[in-house]
């Protein structure tokens, strides 16, 4: 039995992680703004390569990635003008798209692009909002429940996968992949959230309902992935693909674990 691309995760995920804890541990709040508004930033640009291969400049690629790290500070934050900037980056790409490229597939180009860069700068965002909200163990609670939910379905998968999960969009992922998964978030999300003194109901259910979240959050990026005609979004990092690719599961659990949390009167 094989783990094809085993070492090169190991030696991008263990620094990563290392540079996750620090951050939220041992900096001040806003050097976690900072770290999620730089994220945003990167998958920006990868998202406007992926969709728009061709035809976008660099100085159209800078912008809507920089307004992106912008929505993702005002989400975190909670500013009043959230919304109103929210609509900036897919906006620009809107603009870039129609003076350079005209209205040939401009309705891929521009949905495609818009919808990343906000599903990526959102998911961001939230991420640093429920580390101010909630403090620092809320937020690790959310990316163990990633973490140990990707390990736990890469894993499985390989070990005991048989039945596709959904061939046409990621012919690898198997439903044997996706339980495994799916108790290795929910342990992710109670091991971290328990000793960071949070209640145990809301993690079971927020660990349930965010590992089915990343899937789908999986999946859909996948899915774009595949009808662009790559493999991962970009070679940043080694084993992982890119930022698109890293952090796919992570944006899309984020908005359903805060919802848990508020729903359940988590203070």
């Amino acid at each position: 039995m094989t783990f094809p691309r085993l070492y090169g995760r190991l030696l991008v995920a263990i620094p990563g992680i290392a540079l996750f804890l620090f951050v939220l541990f041992r900096t001040p709040p806003y050097w976690a703004l900072l770290l999620f508004s730089s994220l945003s930033l990167l998958a920006a640009w990868e998202a406007v390569q992926l969709c728009c291969s061709t035809g976008i400049n660099t100085f159209a690629r800078v912008i809507s990635s920089f307004l992106a790290g912008v929505v993702t500070l005002f989400i975190a934050i909670d500013h009043p003008l959230t919304l109103p900037v929210l609509l900036l980056p897919g906006a620009a790409i809107a603009l870039c798209v129609m003076v350079t490229l005209g209205p040939e597939h401009s309705r891929r180009r521009i949905a495609g692009t818009a919808s990343l860069l906000s599903l990526y700068s959102i998911g961001f965002g939230l991420m640093g909002r429920i580390c101010l909200q909630w403090g620092p163990w809320a937020l690790l609670a959310l990316l163990a429940l990633c973490w140990v939910g990707d390990s736990a379905a890469y894993f499985t998968g390989i070990a005991f996968g048989r039945h596709k999960l959904m061939p046409k969009v990621s012919p690898a992922k198997s439903w044997e992949g996706f339980f495994g998964g799916l108790a290795g978030a929910v342990a992710g999300s109670v091991l971290a959230g328990i000793i960071g003194g949070l209640p145990l109901t809301p993690l079971l259910v927020a660990g349930f309902a965010g590992g089915v979240a990343g899937v789908l959050g999986d999946l859909f990026e996948s899915s774009v992935k595949r009808d662009a005609g790559v493999k991962d979004s970009s070679g940043l990092l080694l084993g992982h693909g890119g930022m698109l690719d890293r952090f796919d599961s992570a944006v899309a659990a984020a908005p359903v674990f805060m919802t848990v949390l508020f729903l359940f009167g988590v203070s």
